[in-house]
């Protein structure tokens, strides 16, 4: 027992228990840490590769695809279970290979950093694979925008047609998507208008029933769209006609009825606000007896529209109060002969028609008119003319003559004087 006790008290014996208890504590680690563990790693992001560069190389485009985390259960080592993490693990979808629309279900990948794949053993995976749909990609060069005008113009106003700008928006996407689209509608709210306003909008995509369509995929030309709403003044104008007093007849005498009598118009408003009538043209009371109807065109001043859509307007014009009557004249006489030139009148009478009170015309004669031919473009031509003739009425103010055509026929001869006429030639 001696012999024991001196053994367990010496130092040796210490040293060599301690290395035997190191010896076993090292076997025990060693044979922990190369036993297998499994790691659960939840809510991995899966990244897709080749889908903005490749695909769209190949006018193709991913329209939808699964976004859901994947679950992985791996069995490692112990030893490197602190190394897997979501850091270090990662999960790919591979797209290069897809050459054509189509619905597809992908086998995603897995990666470590910093681990080998031979050391890790995939034992559970959620989702198993990934569905990704691919579609064409389509272009629309020109998508026409169009307006909603949800406001008020003031009385007295109106809008015209909506200038916008750009008037086509060029829009890319999935064909599927985009095939659908009709036009690109704008909304402008403006309140009680009364002059021309521009803004810039944003504006929506819409399909021909109204339905607004949208798609992260989908990528246009613009953002928003520049618009010009004009607003015109509106105004009815009255329609005249200007009265030339002639045959004994001024514009008291005449009764003037116009079809339309007004038109409405549109434009400017200060230009609008100096005009208040519109002047078709001018009537001779002296070239109708009773009354007449003419047609004019409605011109309008520049920058003026003609809303009412009328181009021309009938004017009748009657007289009233005046009566007329046919009178024959002898008294016909010349002015402006040449010299050495005799007119004689080939017309010996003419019928006048005059127009005045009756109490005045029921005096006049034949006597109290006179026409007078003016051979001013004749000169020293020899023949016989038609001359145009002013008719004048003698001593009666109040009566005028009716019409102008009152041409009389005259041979212009030399004037010879009587004693040559009456000479007989001498004998040679």
């Amino acid at each position: 027992m001696a012999v024991i006790d001196k053994i367990i008290k010496s130092k040796t014996f210490y040293i060599v228990i301690s290395c035997i208890a190191s010896v076993i504590l090292w076997m025990y680690v060693a044979s922990y840490e190369n036993t297998n563990q499994n790691v659960t790693l939840t809510g991995l992001e899966v990244q897709y590769i080749g889908g903005e560069d490749i695909l769209q190389d190949r006018n193709l485009l991913v329209t939808d695809r699964d976004m859901q985390d994947v679950t992985l259960t791996l069995l490692v080592k112990r030893s490197l279970v602190s190394q897997l993490t979501k850091d270090t693990v990662h999960v790919s979808v591979d797209l290069r290979d897809i050459r054509s629309r189509g619905v597809y279900e992908k086998v995603y990948t897995i990666s470590y950093d910093n681990v080998d794949e031979e050391d890790v053993i995939v034992t559970r995976r959620v989702p198993e694979y990934m569905t990704v749909n691919i579609d064409r990609m389509d272009v629309i060069p020109e998508v026409v925008v169009k307006g909603v005008f949800d406001g008020t113009v003031a009385e007295g106003y109106m809008s015209e047609p909506i200038i916008y700008s750009p008037e086509t928006i060029e829009v890319s996407g999935p064909e599927s998507v985009i095939s659908r689209i009709a036009f690109a509608r704008v909304v402008i709210d403006r309140e009680e208008l009364t002059r021309t306003v521009s803004g810039v909008v944003e504006y929506t995509l819409v399909d021909s029933n109204g339905q607004i369509i949208e798609s992260p995929e989908i990528t246009t030309s613009v953002k928003e769209i520049q618009y010009t709403i004009p607003i015109v003044k509106v105004k009815d104008v009255a329609l005249t006609v200007n009265l030339l007093s002639g045959g004994g007849a001024t514009e008291e005498d005449a009764v003037v009825r116009i079809d339309p009598p007004t038109i409405t118009v549109s434009g400017d408003a200060e230009l609008l606000s100096g005009i208040n009538q519109l002047q078709l043209g001018t009537i001779d009371l002296a070239s109708f007896a009773q009354s007449t109807t003419e047609t004019f065109a409605v011109v309008l001043p520049n920058g003026v529209n003609n809303l009412s859509g009328e181009k021309e307007a009938t004017v009748t014009v009657s007289i009233k109060g005046l009566e007329t009557k046919r009178v024959i004249t002898t008294n016909i006489s010349f002015i402006n002969v040449s010299e050495g030139y005799v007119p004689r009148p080939i017309t010996q009478y003419k019928e006048v028609v005059i127009r005045g009170p009756k109490e005045i015309i029921d005096m006049i004669s034949g006597s109290n008119i006179r026409i007078v031919g003016d051979l001013t473009d004749i000169g020293n031509a020899v023949g016989r003319y038609s001359v145009p003739t002013t008719v004048e009425i003698l001593g009666y103010r109040e009566v005028g003559v009716i019409g102008d055509n009152y041409n009389v026929v005259v041979s212009l001869e030399l004037d010879v004087p009587e004693e040559e006429q009456g000479e007989e030639p001498e004998e040679p």
